[in-house]
This record gives structure tokens, sequence and C-alpha cells, in this order.
């Protein structure tokens, strides 16, 4: 008690502090304010890469109308788009890539193999890409593997050998991040539905 004193003297306001009985996972019959998990994985899956998606788009609005709250967002905000896009990659290689041959990979967060195991899923299916968006994509893509390898640069602050982990840079323009991200889901979507129409899921 005395430790959530003295921080509510410290802020000069009440604050929530543990109480008997507190449950996170508590379910109750009204049910108006739950949210469902998925029972299948196919399922989980979409709602999974769409879902970091939206999460990063909704704190980037929330960054914008709130100047204040930029700096804390950044950092959640950068690894649910990297996470998005790691989504996104295995999922089209893992429904897509057993009809042309290429099997489905899970052992890695590493945007370079991932990138290439996903063209060669393109490949496999002859897809056309008159306007480079391939090109473009793989760059955004390998932006984010440069900046962030495997995952770790905007989750830790140290690896995990205790190394302090470098940025590559000290700013975000949020409009343009989520204008560029924007795109290349759009990108993901095309994808998805142009090899769903030729491997006829």
């Amino acid at each position: 008690m005395a430790k959530r004193l003295t921080f509510e003297e410290i802020i000069g306001k009440e604050f929530r502090w543990p109480q008997p009985g507190d449950d996170p996972f508590y379910i109750d019959e009204d049910g108006s304010n739950h949210a469902a998990l998925a029972d299948d994985d196919f399922t989980r899956f979409v709602l999974m890469f769409e879902g970091y998606r939206r999460s990063a788009d909704f704190l980037v609005d929330k960054a914008l109308e709130d100047w204040r709250e930029a700096d804390f967002l950044i950092y959640p905000i950068l690894f649910l788009y990297r996470h998005a896009l790691e989504l996104n990659l295995k999922y089209i290689i893992n429904v897509y890539g057993p009809h042309v041959g290429v099997d489905a990979i899970w052992n890695t967060h590493e945007f370079e193999e991932l990138w290439g195991r996903f063209l060669k899923v393109l490949d496999g299916f002859g897809t056309d890409d008159p306007d480079n968006a391939d090109q473009i994509v793989g760059g955004v893509i390998a932006q984010f593997g440069n900046v962030d390898p495997r995952s770790f640069s905007y989750r830790y602050p140290r690896d995990n050998r205790g190394n302090p982990i470098p940025l590559v840079q000290d700013r975000m323009n949020l409009e343009m991040l989520k204008d560029v991200m924007d795109g290349v889901f759009g990108y993901f979507k095309g994808t998805d539905g142009y090899l769903s129409d030729l491997a006829n899921v």
C-alpha cells in the first residue's frame, strides 16, 4: 500500500492498483465487450496480419493527433508494421507456395530469406509485374530488414547479449510511413487475390 500512496503523492492523483481477484482472462455473461479468438489457425493467420497492420495505423493516427504521444508510440508502430509485413509474406508463401513447389517457412524473421521465397512463389505462377511493384515493395521490405534485421530493434533497447541496439535513424515521418505502408499492404491484398484466382483457392 505504501508504494501506491507514495506514487499517488508524486503524480497527484489516484490510479488503478492491483486488487484481489484480478483476472485478465475473465469472461462474463454479457459478451458485448468481448473479442473473439479464432479457433482455426488459418482464420487466426488472417486476423493477425490484418490486426497488426490496423493497430499500427491506429497508433499513427493517435500520434498525429497528439504529438506528445508520438515518442512513446513510434516503437510499437514500427514493430507492428514490421510484424505485419512478416506475416503477410509468410501467409502468401504458406497458402500459395505448395501450388508451385515452394515450402512454407516458419523459423525465421529475416526478410531477405522470406522475400526470396515469396518471389519464388510469384515466379512459380508466372506473374507479370508491368508497374515494377515487386521491386518497389522489395525495396521497402529491404529497408525494414536493414533497420530491424531480426525483429529486435523496436522491441528491446539491448540485444540478448546485453549490448545496446543501435538505431539507423533518430526520426520518423509518420505520415509518410503510413502512406507507404498503405501501398505495401494494398500490394499484398492484390497479390493474394491474384494468386487465389490462379490457384483456384
